[in-house]
């Protein structure tokens, strides 16, 4: 699925709209169909580890509720949304509308939100951090959005909903099937819907200086990285260091060099390429969201004389991130943040694992490491990564695992 580019191309959007200002998309996906329905939506919101919310407005009373729900037979008629993240962890169908936006880096897509509304229903105005593509399935949405101002204010209207008190528009448009508009991070937006409608909302992640200090940190722990101690001998060259450093420097407890020195220290092993460069393959391979892990038992027998049956194919559990490493002599394949040591021959066969949902028989032993490869493969369905399954289950919630 492509994006039909009709009043910008490609290029111009990336020059002069990406992370600057929003634009609308006309007839972005002629002739689109929705790919879930409001009641499988629905359903999916009655599940425990979904995280979804319901969004409510009675005279300008906004409340906010968080799923699983039991059951939607008392809302009223308008002025509610159902919103629900992570549904392309459990649609093929759903993860099939990343592609549109595949001229994007793929490890940037964080997950697709889907919202059902009803009429003059919303959020409210409000800013998001992140990109956001938001596709209009059946139904019609009013769509305001604003330029990008980072020192606009938000209030807590209810518990868990920020709003704002109002914007200037540039963009004010009713979105139809198929119709697209892209906001990025910092610009103001508000929604309203004119019929009851869904929309399909792509989201882009961008890591935040602290989150990565966090988590590098607890990957430092992990490895048991950072165990080397301050040490120095300067006191031994310049004793008088000792007492006059102290008058030189605004800290009564550091000189300038030993900041400098224990600064050091911590770039020194966030400068490593080698130890940066493996926590950022395995912190982006963790999963931002629930998935349908399930674990199988096989053994590479077991795999090679399945895999001989008609129809049989090897998918990946939707949402699954992956991504490698060359690292001196080995390569890494990086999986659901969890690290696999490979053959450097077996590269070409990593970037297909990388790159597409499923695996044949020929896929596996059209290499000269074919076992290696099939080896690599039974782990990954041991542990719930990859799935056995039938050539015909292209599309729909992903239950063939169990």
């Amino acid at each position: 699925m492509k994006i039909n580019w009709t009043n910008i191309s490609q290029q111009d959007f990336l020059e002069n709209y990406w992370q600057k200002q929003p634009i609308v998309l006309k007839h972005a996906i002629p002739n689109f169909i929705d790919v879930i329905s409001a009641d499988e939506l629905a359903g999916i919101a009655m599940e425990e580890f979904i995280d979804s919310r319901l969004i409510s407005n009675s005279n300008n009373q906004w409340q906010v509720s968080h799923g699983p729900f039991e059951h939607f037979e008392d809302l009223p008629e308008t002025n509610w949304s159902l919103l629900v993240q992570g549904v392309d962890n459990f649609f093929a169908s759903v993860a099939d509308l990343k592609s549109l936006v595949d001229f994007l880096p793929k490890w940037r897509i964080d997950d697709v939100m889907i919202s059902f509304s009803t009429k003059d229903a919303g959020v409210g105005a409000h800013l998001d951090q992140y990109d956001v593509f938001i596709i209009q399935g059946h139904g019609k949405r009013r769509w305001q959005a604003g330029s990008v101002d980072q020192n606009l204010k938000q209030s807590e209207v209810s518990k868990d909903l920020l709003q704002l008190d109002g914007f200037e528009a540039i963009i004010d448009e009713v979105l139809e099937p198929g119709d697209i508009i892209y906001i990025p991070p910092f610009s103001p937006h508000k929604g309203v819907t004119i019929e009851p409608c869904l929309n399909y909302s792509i989201g882009f992640r961008a890591p935040s200086a602290k989150e990565l200090m966090s988590e590098f940190a607890d990957f430092a722990l992990d490895h048991d990285l950072g165990n080397k101690r301050y040490q120095t001998n300067d006191y031994y060259v310049n004793p008088g260091k000792l007492n006059s450093s102290a008058g030189s420097n605004t800290s009564s407890l550091l000189s300038s060099n030993e900041t400098q020195a224990l600064k050091q220290m911590l770039h020194s092993l966030i400068d490593s390429e080698d130890v940066f460069d493996h926590f950022i393959n395995e912190h982006l391979t963790k999963p931002t969201r629930e998935l349908d892990i399930n674990e199988q038992a096989i053994t590479v027998d077991e795999l090679i004389q399945t895999l001989e049956q008609p129809d049989t194919v090897i998918r990946k559990t939707l949402g699954l991130r992956s991504s490698s490493l060359t690292t001196g002599e080995n390569i890494l394949f990086f999986c659901h943040g969890e690290e696999f040591l490979c053959h450097p021959q077996q590269i070409e066969f990593i970037k297909i694992l990388e790159n597409n949902d499923k695996l044949t028989e020929k896929d596996l032993k059209s290499f000269e490491y074919w076992l290696e490869n099939i080896q690599l493969v039974t782990r990954l369905i041991n542990y719930g990564y990859w799935f056995i399954d039938n050539k015909d289950n292209d599309n729909g919630l992903q239950d063939t695992q169990g």
